[in-house]
């Protein structure tokens, strides 16, 4: 076997869209592009955004989703992709290849939808090896869009297939095996980490704290609470903003959401009802890394409620900044938390997540510990992860080849 490995990684989401998945996409081929051989990233298409990448970006034919923007569905394709390069920030370019033509040694999905099938086809064609990793809770999901039972039973059975069809499944934690085990998946489940990109030293944070006040427009002595994600109904907001009407803290604070969603606007109003809209800013999409890491290091706490995420990036992102998380106690992002350790704990009910905010601020020197926790319990390199990958991916292709 050649010592470099042809890999493709497929998904449905990808730049413009920053999402967790796409995120974790992009990091598979930026890494496995210099480490491992070739790379690229497989997804939707997106008018007139151009990809400025160090690994090639295809793009297939797709249609917007109108009740989810800014998300597309890919459609019916031949195989032809489009590569829309923009080079040195100047030049534009646009080249198009057949997909299967690309000698992949192996694909590896992290979709079950279009991009997925697209892996899967790929696969059964050249006789490699399909990977897929878990990330999403899709039920809920499906049962708040369909509506009908019928129709989320078919979607689901469809979810099932795709994992079953596979012949490597990955999940980010253990905690996610359970929920595929309950979709129906009956097979041999692997877990491999996500990462983050985010490191600074613990001596650069007073100054990236300092420089965090004046990204965020706030006061150096207030307290300031920190969301980043997408703003939609599924990730549980709606206990963020509820338990901020419980809290009564000693000083200011500032609650910071910085991504956006088709539940900003309801968020929005409640926020307003409260009486709580000179407390809290929303800042919309953040693309780049160096505001992020300004907004961790002056945040005092990430308040991250979801349960509908099986890992979270942003969770990891700030343990890297030694920034704890209130999470809500046995949801699949809470699954290596131990409260007051590496991050706190709450019920997911308004008063207890209020509570365990007001707990943590009022107990600075626990909040610290929390922090310094988190980033020796949490953190870990995405070019860590993408060694153990690299290393997983030659074990399946040596597999493969002696079957």
């Amino acid at each position: 076997m050649n010592d470099n490995i042809v890999t493709g990684i497929f998904n449905d989401s990808y730049a413009p869209i920053t999402d967790g998945v796409a995120m974790v996409t992009r990091q598979y081929a930026l890494w496995l592009n210099r480490k491992t051989g070739p790379s690229c990233v497989v997804t939707t298409d997106s008018p007139d955004y151009f990809d400025n990448e160090e690994f090639p970006v295809y793009r297939f034919p797709s249609l917007p989703i109108t009740t989810r923007p800014p998300y597309r569905l890919g459609v019916a394709f031949s195989g032809e992709v489009k590569e829309r390069r923009q080079r040195g920030g100047v030049v534009k370019e646009t080249l198009s290849t057949n997909i299967f033509r690309i000698p992949f040694d192996l694909v590896h999905s992290h979709s079950p939808f279009v991009s997925g099938t697209l892996a899967r086809i790929i696969a059964n064609k050249r006789n490699i090896p399909l990977v897929t990793t878990f990330h999403t809770k899709y039920k809920p999901e499906f049962e708040r869009a369909l509506k009908m039972n019928a129709l989320v039973s078919v979607a689901m059975q469809l979810i099932k297939d795709y994992y079953n069809k596979a012949d490597f499944v990955w999940t980010p934690n253990t905690e996610s095996i359970a929920v595929l085990r309950e979709y129906g998946y009956a097979g041999e489940v692997e877990v491999m980490p996500n990462g983050t990109d985010l490191h600074i030293s613990e001596s650069d944070l007073p100054a990236l704290r300092q420089e965090g006040s004046a990204v965020l427009g706030v006061d150096e002595k207030s307290f300031v609470f920190l969301y980043i994600g997408q703003l939609i109904i599924e990730k549980n907001l709606d206990l963020i903003i509820a338990s901020l009407a419980h809290l009564r803290l000693n000083k200011p604070f500032t609650m910071i959401f910085i991504g956006d969603g088709k539940h900003r606007t309801a968020m929005e109003e409640r926020i307003q009802t409260l009486g709580l809209s000179d407390r809290v800013k929303f800042l919309g999409i953040v693309r780049e890394r160096e505001v992020i890491k300004r907004a961790y290091a002056r945040a005092d706490l990430l308040l991250f409620p979801s349960l509908y995420d099986t890992s979270s990036l942003t969770v990891k992102e700030s343990a890297a900044m030694r920034l704890p998380a209130v999470l809500i106690r046995g949801s699949s992002t809470a699954e290596s938390i131990v409260d007051c350790e590496n991050g706190f704990l709450s019920e997911n009910d308004p008063v207890s997540y209020a509570q365990t905010i007001q707990r943590a601020m009022d107990t600075p020197a626990v909040r610290r510990a929390a922090g310094e926790g988190a980033f020796r319990t949490l953190y870990t390199s995405w070019e860590s992860v993408l060694e153990k990958v690299d290393l997983r991916y030659r074990q399946i292709l040596s597999q493969w080849k002696g079957r």
